[in-house]
Protein backbone atom coordinates (compact mmCIF):
# COMPACT_ATOMS: atom_id res chain seq x y z
CA UNK A 1 0.00 0.00 0.00
CA UNK A 2 3.18 2.37 1.03
CA UNK A 3 4.57 1.40 -2.08
CA UNK A 4 1.46 2.68 -4.12
CA UNK A 5 1.57 5.94 -2.23
CA UNK A 6 4.80 6.56 -3.17
CA UNK A 7 4.44 5.37 -6.74
CA UNK A 8 1.55 8.11 -6.76
CA UNK A 9 3.32 10.76 -5.12
CA UNK A 10 6.39 10.72 -7.63
CA UNK A 11 4.05 10.44 -10.42
CA UNK A 12 2.81 14.07 -9.49
CA UNK A 13 5.45 15.37 -9.14
CA UNK A 14 7.23 14.99 -12.44
CA UNK A 15 3.87 15.59 -13.62
CA UNK A 16 4.36 19.20 -11.62
CA UNK A 17 7.88 19.57 -12.76
CA UNK A 18 7.47 19.29 -16.66
CA UNK A 19 6.00 22.35 -17.47
CA UNK A 20 8.01 23.90 -15.28
CA UNK A 21 10.92 23.07 -16.95
CA UNK A 22 9.08 23.27 -20.83
CA UNK A 23 8.88 27.18 -19.18
CA UNK A 24 12.56 27.19 -18.15
CA UNK A 25 13.33 26.71 -21.31
CA UNK A 26 11.39 28.95 -23.44
CA UNK A 27 9.17 31.70 -22.01
CA UNK A 28 9.60 34.12 -25.19
CA UNK A 29 11.07 33.85 -29.03
CA UNK A 30 12.29 37.18 -30.89
CA UNK A 31 11.62 36.34 -34.66
CA UNK A 32 13.98 39.25 -35.72
CA UNK A 33 14.71 41.04 -39.49
CA UNK A 34 16.90 43.06 -40.36
CA UNK A 35 17.33 45.73 -43.33
CA UNK A 36 19.05 48.46 -45.18
CA UNK A 37 17.57 51.94 -45.00
CA UNK A 38 15.54 51.08 -48.41
CA UNK A 39 13.67 48.00 -46.44
CA UNK A 40 15.97 45.24 -48.53
CA UNK A 41 16.93 42.23 -45.93
CA UNK A 42 20.19 41.99 -45.28
CA UNK A 43 21.81 38.35 -45.21
CA UNK A 44 25.01 37.23 -43.37
CA UNK A 45 24.22 39.87 -40.33
CA UNK A 46 26.04 38.54 -37.02
CA UNK A 47 23.37 38.68 -34.43
CA UNK A 48 24.94 38.75 -30.54
CA UNK A 49 22.47 38.64 -27.94
CA UNK A 50 23.81 39.14 -24.35
CA UNK A 51 22.08 40.32 -20.76
CA UNK A 52 23.43 42.36 -18.17
CA UNK A 53 21.60 40.66 -15.43
CA UNK A 54 22.41 36.85 -16.70
CA UNK A 55 26.36 36.65 -17.65
CA UNK A 56 25.91 32.93 -18.78
CA UNK A 57 23.48 33.80 -21.58
CA UNK A 58 25.17 34.49 -24.93
CA UNK A 59 23.74 33.78 -28.12
CA UNK A 60 24.59 34.27 -31.58
CA UNK A 61 22.81 33.62 -35.01
CA UNK A 62 23.66 34.61 -38.70
CA UNK A 63 20.68 36.16 -40.66
CA UNK A 64 19.35 33.75 -43.61
CA UNK A 65 18.45 35.39 -46.85
CA UNK A 66 15.12 36.87 -45.52
CA UNK A 67 17.12 39.00 -42.82
CA UNK A 68 15.01 36.59 -40.64
CA UNK A 69 16.60 35.31 -37.14
CA UNK A 70 15.17 33.58 -34.19
CA UNK A 71 16.40 34.13 -30.35
CA UNK A 72 15.06 32.12 -27.57
CA UNK A 73 14.48 33.31 -23.75
CA UNK A 74 13.89 31.78 -20.68
CA UNK A 75 13.28 34.91 -18.92
CA UNK A 76 11.13 37.83 -18.86
CA UNK A 77 11.44 41.43 -17.67
CA UNK A 78 15.08 41.49 -17.91
CA UNK A 79 17.15 43.62 -19.98
CA UNK A 80 18.68 42.31 -23.32
CA UNK A 81 21.26 43.83 -25.62
CA UNK A 82 21.68 43.11 -29.60
CA UNK A 83 24.89 43.75 -31.21
CA UNK A 84 24.38 43.56 -35.28
CA UNK A 85 27.38 43.49 -37.52
CA UNK A 86 28.08 42.84 -41.22
CA UNK A 87 30.94 44.35 -43.41
CA UNK A 88 29.65 47.58 -45.55
CA UNK A 89 27.05 48.62 -42.66
CA UNK A 90 27.39 50.57 -39.39
CA UNK A 91 27.31 48.30 -36.36
CA UNK A 92 24.23 48.85 -34.13
CA UNK A 93 23.48 48.18 -30.74
CA UNK A 94 20.45 48.17 -28.94
CA UNK A 95 19.30 47.47 -24.88
CA UNK A 96 15.59 45.90 -24.73
CA UNK A 97 14.13 45.40 -21.74
CA UNK A 98 11.43 42.10 -22.65
CA UNK A 99 8.53 41.56 -20.87
CA UNK A 100 5.59 39.93 -22.49
CA UNK A 101 5.60 36.18 -23.05
CA UNK A 102 4.88 34.49 -26.36
CA UNK A 103 6.62 35.50 -29.64
CA UNK A 104 7.19 39.23 -30.73
CA UNK A 105 8.34 40.21 -34.03
CA UNK A 106 10.65 42.68 -34.54
CA UNK A 107 12.54 44.73 -36.93
CA UNK A 108 15.93 46.74 -37.21
CA UNK A 109 17.57 48.62 -40.11
CA UNK A 110 21.15 48.91 -40.43
CA UNK A 111 23.19 52.56 -41.98
CA UNK A 112 24.96 52.05 -44.87
CA UNK A 113 29.60 52.00 -43.17
CA UNK A 114 29.49 55.38 -45.77
CA UNK A 115 27.92 58.44 -44.04
CA UNK A 116 27.22 61.44 -46.25
CA UNK A 117 28.34 65.03 -45.42
CA UNK A 118 25.33 66.98 -43.19
CA UNK A 119 24.21 69.52 -45.67
CA UNK A 120 23.38 73.32 -44.58
CA UNK A 121 26.10 73.39 -41.95
CA UNK A 122 27.84 76.78 -42.13
CA UNK A 123 31.19 76.53 -41.66
CA UNK A 124 33.36 78.19 -38.88
CA UNK A 125 36.29 80.17 -40.00
CA UNK A 126 37.00 83.88 -40.57
CA UNK A 127 38.73 82.98 -43.85
CA UNK A 128 36.74 83.41 -46.20
CA UNK A 129 38.60 81.64 -48.96
CA UNK A 130 38.41 78.78 -46.48
CA UNK A 131 34.62 78.99 -46.46
CA UNK A 132 34.50 79.46 -50.24
CA UNK A 133 37.02 76.42 -51.35
CA UNK A 134 34.90 74.23 -48.25
CA UNK A 135 31.41 75.14 -50.05
CA UNK A 136 33.17 74.00 -53.32
CA UNK A 137 34.14 70.79 -52.09
CA UNK A 138 31.13 69.47 -50.77
CA UNK A 139 29.55 70.46 -53.98
CA UNK A 140 31.92 67.97 -55.71
CA UNK A 141 31.55 65.83 -53.14
CA UNK A 142 27.72 65.65 -53.77
CA UNK A 143 28.69 65.28 -57.69
CA UNK A 144 30.89 61.96 -56.54
CA UNK A 145 33.53 64.17 -57.61
CA UNK A 146 35.84 63.10 -54.93
CA UNK A 147 39.38 63.82 -56.43
CA UNK A 148 38.17 67.76 -56.90
CA UNK A 149 36.19 67.49 -53.54
CA UNK A 150 40.03 66.23 -51.38
CA UNK A 151 41.58 69.25 -53.29
CA UNK A 152 39.27 71.91 -52.25
CA UNK A 153 39.17 70.56 -48.54
CA UNK A 154 42.92 70.22 -48.55
CA UNK A 155 42.86 74.12 -49.83
CA UNK A 156 39.97 74.87 -47.37
CA UNK A 157 42.31 73.32 -44.09
CA UNK A 158 45.04 75.06 -45.80
CA UNK A 159 43.91 78.47 -45.74
CA UNK A 160 42.14 77.48 -42.11
CA UNK A 161 44.04 74.68 -40.28
CA UNK A 162 41.64 74.70 -37.63
CA UNK A 163 38.38 74.26 -39.78
CA UNK A 164 37.18 71.64 -38.40
CA UNK A 165 34.55 70.85 -40.73
CA UNK A 166 37.49 70.84 -43.40
CA UNK A 167 39.40 68.15 -41.78
CA UNK A 168 36.09 66.24 -41.41
CA UNK A 169 35.17 66.21 -44.52
CA UNK A 170 38.46 65.48 -46.09
CA UNK A 171 38.80 62.45 -43.87
CA UNK A 172 35.13 61.35 -45.25
CA UNK A 173 36.49 62.17 -49.32
CA UNK A 174 39.84 60.62 -48.44
CA UNK A 175 37.75 56.76 -47.51
CA UNK A 176 35.90 57.16 -50.50
CA UNK A 177 39.51 57.55 -52.42
CA UNK A 178 40.94 54.89 -50.63
CA UNK A 179 43.54 56.98 -48.60
CA UNK A 180 43.36 55.10 -45.44
CA UNK A 181 46.09 56.27 -43.71
CA UNK A 182 45.29 60.05 -44.81
CA UNK A 183 42.00 59.47 -44.08
CA UNK A 184 42.79 58.41 -40.37
CA UNK A 185 45.06 61.76 -39.72
CA UNK A 186 42.24 63.88 -41.24
CA UNK A 187 39.45 62.38 -38.90
CA UNK A 188 41.75 62.70 -35.79
CA UNK A 189 43.10 66.53 -36.63
CA UNK A 190 39.04 67.08 -36.60
CA UNK A 191 38.32 65.30 -33.19
CA UNK A 192 41.04 66.87 -31.49
CA UNK A 193 39.03 70.01 -32.71
CA UNK A 194 36.04 69.13 -31.52
CA UNK A 195 34.44 67.17 -34.39
CA UNK A 196 32.17 64.46 -32.43
CA UNK A 197 29.69 63.72 -35.77
CA UNK A 198 29.03 60.37 -36.97
CA UNK A 199 30.36 61.04 -40.41
CA UNK A 200 34.28 61.75 -38.95
CA UNK A 201 33.83 59.26 -36.42
CA UNK A 202 32.43 56.53 -39.70
CA UNK A 203 35.33 57.35 -41.44
CA UNK A 204 38.05 57.40 -38.62
CA UNK A 205 36.85 53.49 -38.41
CA UNK A 206 36.80 52.49 -42.06
CA UNK A 207 40.43 54.11 -42.41
CA UNK A 208 42.21 51.76 -39.29
CA UNK A 209 39.69 49.10 -40.28
CA UNK A 210 41.27 49.00 -43.41
CA UNK A 211 44.87 49.80 -42.67
CA UNK A 212 44.82 46.58 -40.41
CA UNK A 213 45.10 48.96 -36.99
CA UNK A 214 43.21 46.22 -34.94
CA UNK A 215 43.83 48.63 -31.52
CA UNK A 216 42.94 51.49 -33.25
CA UNK A 217 39.92 50.42 -35.42
CA UNK A 218 39.05 48.66 -31.90
CA UNK A 219 38.48 52.16 -29.99
CA UNK A 220 37.17 54.08 -33.29
CA UNK A 221 34.39 51.56 -33.25
CA UNK A 222 33.74 51.79 -29.47
CA UNK A 223 33.79 56.11 -30.39
CA UNK A 224 31.40 55.55 -32.73
CA UNK A 225 29.36 53.21 -30.67
CA UNK A 226 29.16 55.59 -27.69
CA UNK A 227 28.05 58.77 -29.72
CA UNK A 228 25.43 56.24 -31.17
CA UNK A 229 24.25 56.00 -27.99
CA UNK A 230 24.70 59.05 -26.68
CA UNK A 231 22.38 60.11 -29.54
CA UNK A 232 19.94 57.83 -29.00
CA UNK A 233 19.56 58.56 -25.39
CA UNK A 234 19.38 62.80 -26.46
CA UNK A 235 16.59 61.39 -28.30
CA UNK A 236 15.03 59.74 -25.56
CA UNK A 237 15.63 62.71 -23.17
CA UNK A 238 13.50 64.91 -26.21
CA UNK A 239 10.69 62.53 -26.03
CA UNK A 240 10.42 62.86 -22.21
CA UNK A 241 10.99 66.54 -22.64
CA UNK A 242 7.67 66.93 -24.97
CA UNK A 243 5.36 64.81 -22.60
CA UNK A 244 6.52 67.51 -19.95
CA UNK A 245 5.99 69.95 -21.95
CA UNK A 246 2.45 69.04 -23.43
CA UNK A 247 1.55 68.29 -19.63
CA UNK A 248 2.50 71.94 -18.48
CA UNK A 249 5.42 71.09 -16.58
CA UNK A 250 7.65 73.54 -18.38
CA UNK A 251 10.15 73.85 -16.04
CA UNK A 252 10.66 70.22 -15.84
CA UNK A 253 11.02 70.39 -19.70
CA UNK A 254 13.42 72.68 -20.01
CA UNK A 255 15.68 70.42 -17.94
CA UNK A 256 15.10 67.69 -19.71
CA UNK A 257 15.70 69.65 -22.95
CA UNK A 258 19.04 70.69 -21.80
CA UNK A 259 19.55 66.95 -20.88
CA UNK A 260 19.02 65.77 -24.47
CA UNK A 261 21.17 68.96 -25.73
CA UNK A 262 24.16 68.23 -22.97
CA UNK A 263 24.21 64.53 -24.85
CA UNK A 264 23.93 66.12 -28.70
CA UNK A 265 24.04 69.70 -29.04
CA UNK A 266 23.57 69.46 -32.40
CA UNK A 267 19.70 68.15 -31.84
CA UNK A 268 17.52 70.63 -33.35
CA UNK A 269 14.60 69.85 -32.45
CA UNK A 270 15.94 69.89 -28.69
CA UNK A 271 17.07 73.40 -29.10
CA UNK A 272 13.76 74.32 -30.86
CA UNK A 273 11.94 72.66 -27.88
CA UNK A 274 14.00 74.45 -25.14
CA UNK A 275 13.59 77.98 -27.19
CA UNK A 276 10.20 77.55 -26.99
CA UNK A 277 9.75 76.63 -23.59
CA UNK A 278 11.99 79.35 -22.36
CA UNK A 279 10.20 82.09 -24.67
CA UNK A 280 6.71 80.44 -22.64
CA UNK A 281 8.71 81.53 -19.41
CA UNK A 282 9.82 84.69 -20.36
CA UNK A 283 13.31 83.62 -20.34
CA UNK A 284 14.27 85.38 -23.50
CA UNK A 285 17.98 85.27 -23.51
CA UNK A 286 17.72 81.76 -23.40
CA UNK A 287 15.26 81.56 -25.96
CA UNK A 288 16.78 83.38 -27.83
CA UNK A 289 20.25 81.41 -27.65
CA UNK A 290 19.03 78.15 -28.17
CA UNK A 291 17.12 79.54 -31.56
CA UNK A 292 20.66 80.79 -32.60
CA UNK A 293 22.13 77.41 -31.52
CA UNK A 294 19.89 76.08 -34.15
CA UNK A 295 20.31 78.18 -36.63
CA UNK A 296 23.62 77.22 -36.73
CA UNK A 297 22.80 73.42 -37.41
CA UNK A 298 19.98 74.28 -39.32
CA UNK A 299 20.30 78.11 -41.02
CA UNK A 300 16.58 77.13 -42.74
CA UNK A 301 14.82 76.04 -39.75
CA UNK A 302 11.65 78.28 -40.55
CA UNK A 303 10.51 78.00 -36.62
CA UNK A 304 14.05 78.97 -34.95
CA UNK A 305 13.84 82.17 -37.20
CA UNK A 306 10.75 83.09 -35.60
CA UNK A 307 11.80 82.15 -32.04
CA UNK A 308 14.68 84.05 -32.44
CA UNK A 309 13.27 86.94 -33.51
CA UNK A 310 10.03 86.82 -30.75
CA UNK A 311 12.74 86.17 -28.08
CA UNK A 312 14.83 89.25 -29.24
CA UNK A 313 12.14 91.68 -29.03
CA UNK A 314 12.21 91.84 -25.54
CA UNK A 315 16.09 91.97 -24.74
CA UNK A 316 16.87 95.45 -24.85
CA UNK A 317 20.05 94.55 -27.53
CA UNK A 318 19.15 96.21 -30.19
CA UNK A 319 21.81 95.12 -32.84
CA UNK A 320 20.78 90.90 -31.91
CA UNK A 321 17.03 92.17 -32.81
CA UNK A 322 18.43 93.66 -35.91
CA UNK A 323 20.31 90.43 -36.54
CA UNK A 324 17.06 88.57 -36.05
CA UNK A 325 14.97 90.81 -38.44
CA UNK A 326 17.25 90.23 -41.26
CA UNK A 327 16.67 86.14 -40.42
CA UNK A 328 13.18 86.68 -40.46
CA UNK A 329 12.70 88.23 -43.60
CA UNK A 330 13.58 84.65 -45.66
CA UNK A 331 10.09 83.71 -43.59
CA UNK A 332 8.20 86.94 -42.93
CA UNK A 333 8.93 89.69 -45.18
CA UNK A 334 6.52 92.37 -44.35
CA UNK A 335 7.49 91.94 -40.69
CA UNK A 336 10.95 91.43 -40.88
CA UNK A 337 10.92 95.37 -43.76
CA UNK A 338 8.73 96.97 -40.66
CA UNK A 339 11.04 96.11 -37.63
CA UNK A 340 13.73 97.02 -39.34
CA UNK A 341 12.51 100.26 -40.77
CA UNK A 342 11.03 100.79 -36.53
CA UNK A 343 14.88 100.14 -35.58
CA UNK A 344 15.85 102.68 -37.92
CA UNK A 345 13.48 105.60 -37.03
CA UNK A 346 14.52 104.64 -33.75
CA UNK A 347 18.15 105.23 -34.20
CA UNK A 348 17.59 108.31 -36.30
CA UNK A 349 15.46 110.03 -33.67
CA UNK A 350 18.47 109.12 -31.52
CA UNK A 351 20.84 111.27 -33.65
CA UNK A 352 22.58 107.62 -34.38
CA UNK A 353 23.51 108.05 -37.76
CA UNK A 354 25.70 105.15 -39.07
CA UNK A 355 23.02 102.60 -36.97
CA UNK A 356 20.18 104.80 -38.73
CA UNK A 357 22.15 104.16 -42.24
CA UNK A 358 22.78 100.50 -41.44
CA UNK A 359 19.00 99.73 -40.62
CA UNK A 360 17.23 101.04 -43.55
CA UNK A 361 20.08 99.71 -46.25
CA UNK A 362 18.89 96.25 -44.15
CA UNK A 363 15.15 97.19 -44.74
CA UNK A 364 15.61 97.82 -48.47
CA UNK A 365 17.47 94.63 -49.04
CA UNK A 366 14.49 93.11 -48.24
CA UNK A 367 12.09 95.72 -50.11
CA UNK A 368 13.89 97.92 -52.03
CA UNK A 369 10.74 100.09 -53.40
CA UNK A 370 10.10 101.39 -49.60
CA UNK A 371 10.05 105.00 -50.39
CA UNK A 372 10.50 105.88 -46.84
CA UNK A 373 13.62 103.74 -46.18
CA UNK A 374 15.12 105.62 -49.16
CA UNK A 375 14.36 109.39 -47.59
CA UNK A 376 15.85 108.77 -44.42
CA UNK A 377 18.76 106.74 -45.34
CA UNK A 378 19.20 109.91 -47.38
CA UNK A 379 19.56 112.10 -44.82
CA UNK A 380 21.75 109.60 -43.00
CA UNK A 381 24.12 109.94 -46.08
CA UNK A 382 24.24 113.71 -46.16
CA UNK A 383 25.04 113.24 -42.59
CA UNK A 384 27.81 111.52 -43.02
CA UNK A 385 28.96 113.59 -46.02
CA UNK A 386 28.38 110.45 -48.33
CA UNK A 387 26.58 113.21 -50.87
CA UNK A 388 26.30 111.01 -53.85
CA UNK A 389 25.00 108.11 -52.17
CA UNK A 390 21.85 110.40 -50.69
CA UNK A 391 21.53 112.14 -54.03
CA UNK A 392 20.58 108.38 -55.12
CA UNK A 393 18.22 107.47 -52.10
CA UNK A 394 16.30 110.81 -52.83
CA UNK A 395 15.67 110.01 -56.64
CA UNK A 396 14.60 106.58 -55.87
CA UNK A 397 11.98 108.34 -53.00
CA UNK A 398 10.68 110.86 -55.65
CA UNK A 399 10.16 108.27 -58.04
CA UNK A 400 8.58 105.84 -56.15
CA UNK A 401 6.31 108.86 -53.89
CA UNK A 402 6.23 111.52 -55.87
CA UNK A 403 3.17 113.07 -54.15
CA UNK A 404 4.81 112.35 -50.38
CA UNK A 405 4.10 114.88 -47.86
CA UNK A 406 8.17 114.87 -47.66
CA UNK A 407 8.94 114.81 -51.36
CA UNK A 408 8.85 119.09 -51.41
CA UNK A 409 11.68 118.58 -48.27
CA UNK A 410 13.67 115.73 -50.93
CA UNK A 411 13.78 118.28 -54.15
CA UNK A 412 15.02 120.98 -52.12
CA UNK A 413 17.69 119.01 -50.79
CA UNK A 414 18.74 117.57 -54.17
CA UNK A 415 18.89 121.26 -56.02
CA UNK A 416 21.88 121.45 -53.46
CA UNK A 417 23.69 118.02 -53.91
CA UNK A 418 26.66 118.27 -56.55
CA UNK A 419 25.47 116.94 -59.84
CA UNK A 420 27.23 113.69 -61.23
Amino acid sequence: MRATVRRGVCLALVLLLLPALASAERKARLRGRIVDVNGAPIEGVEVTVTSPEIPSFNVTKVTDRRGMFIVDYSRVNVTYVYRFEKAGFQPLEVRQVWNLEGTQDAEWALQPATVQLAEGVKPASSSVPAVEAYNEGIAAFKAKAYTAAEAKFKEAVGYDPNLQQGWAALAVVQVELGLFEQAAKAAEKAIALGASDEAVLTARWQAYAALKDEEKAAQALRDLEAAGRRAEEAKRFHNEAVALAKAGNKEAALAKFQQALNLDPKLVESQVGLSTVALELGRWGEAADAAEAALKVDPKNGKAVRLRYNACLHLSDRGRLADALVGLAAVEPTVARDGLLKLGFDAYDAGNMAEARERFSKALEIDPNQALAHYYLAIAYINEGALPQARTHLEAFLRLAPDHPEAPSAREMLKTLPTP
